[in-house]
């Protein structure tokens, strides 16, 4: 008996890791695309009639658990944390506080209420125990804001759960409740900590008019010696426009929180008889958590400089209070008037390259820390 019942176990187990393997790398490739750790939400149970008069009958009360509200046949429950993919719907929630059936002096609380749409899969601690409570299939998806919503019509109890709220209440013959009975609908809403960019919009870099007129005391022409690298583009005069490749913002902050990626860059030329020293500042990363921003450097020609440098370009960020506007309508999100100055690597390169050739440019046209690049103002589109 043991010979014949241990390639069976050995199937379910191998079975059992395969759909468990199988449901890890869907949210997997989900979160590849555009998954976010949820800032808040709620998940709401509302009675499907049929069991409502099931429980009444009974003299089971739902009594709600915490953060959790019970009104009529709803049961609302508040999301805590989780991750969840806004495009989709997609994602793992789980919620606090929970619900009672309570029956007399006896009790079945359902707490710590798991939702996962990847697999339509409820899970719960069900007097204590954690089980899988209940399924679902097809929910309809919509976007609410930076995030989404999403409504199942069926959540379906498994026999497990069934099995222990009926031996808990002290349910006997046809007043038990039956495993495969559909207790309610599911409701999901939930909005995001941070979201991820698309690679649209743009930052917009003008220069400091007080730095560029150092510029021209070394020697470079002004505005000519001042052009865009692409893909960026210069439409108008020193004010460039980079364009965003991607990223991810918070939404809780008022100046702004994340990182915002860009393409191109801007060219500054020095040219001479003798050596036409050139700067290319390019793919700027601006990290508005940490308030600085860094680029790649291109030093020419090579020799004498350097060329590529890697990314080495860094200045601070002075980002005012309310810089930051979410719009969650339009998802559309903006950073105004974040004033970006030369750090000490990037001072020492600027003086080190438009110093040359001789003779020396008078010192007053030095860069120095703190000196003011320009001011970037940032439009970016939220998935």
């Amino acid at each position: 008996m043991t010979n014949s019942t241990a390639p069976a176990r050995l199937r379910a187990l191998l079975l059992a890791s395969l759909a468990t393997a199988i449901a890890m790398l869907a949210l997997t490739a989900t979160a590849g695309a555009a998954i976010n750790p949820v800032a808040s939400g709620n998940t709401d149970l509302h009675l499907k009639n049929g069991m409502q008069r099931k429980l009444s009958n009974l003299g089971v009360n739902v009594l709600g658990l915490g953060a959790t509200s019970v009104s009529g046949k709803k049961i609302g429950l508040v999301v805590s944390e989780g991750k969840l993919d806004p495009t989709n719907g997609q994602g793992e929630l789980e919620n606090r506080g929970g619900f009672k059936l309570a029956l007399g002096n006896r009790g079945v609380p359902v707490t710590n209420v798991e939702v996962n749409s990847v697999t339509g899969v409820v899970r719960a601690q069900v007097a204590g125990t954690r089980m899988q409570f209940g399924t679902f299939s097809s929910p309809s998806t919509a976007r609410e804001g930076f995030g989404a919503r999403l409504k199942a019509g069926q959540l379906v109890l498994t026999q497990n759960v069934a099995n222990r709220i009926s031996n808990r209440l002290g349910l006997q013959g046809s007043k038990r409740i039956q495993g495969g009975r559909v207790l309610s609908n599911l409701f999901v809403a939930a909005q995001p900590r941070t979201v991820t960019l698309l690679p649209q919009g743009n930052a917009t870099l003008t220069a400091n008019p007080a730095t560029v007129a150092k510029f021209k005391a070394k020697g470079v022409e002004v505005p000519a010696g001042f052009s865009p690298v692409a893909p960026a583009t210069e439409p108008s005069s020193l004010v460039f426009q980079l364009p965003i490749t991607g990223g991810e913002m918070q939404l809780n902050s008022s100046t702004g929180a994340g990182e915002v990626e860009t393409a191109g860059g801007i060219q500054i030329l020095k040219s001479t008889k003798t050596l036409s020293p050139q700067v290319a500042i390019k793919a700027f990363s601006i990290d508005l958590s940490a308030q600085s921003a860094s680029a790649e450097f291109e030093i020419t020609p090579a020799p004498p400089f350097a060329g590529n440098t890697g990314r080495s370009f860094g200045v601070s960020l002075t980002i005012p209070n309310g810089a930051f506007v979410a719009n969650p309508t339009t998802r559309q999100i903006e950073v105004k008037g974040a004033e970006a100055k030369l750090q000490a690597n990037a001072v020492e390169t600027l003086n080190n390259v438009f110093n040359q050739p001789a003779p020396a440019p008078p010192p007053s046209s030095n860069f120095v820390v703190g000196d003011p690049l320009g001011t970037f103002n940032l439009v970016a589109q939220a998935q």
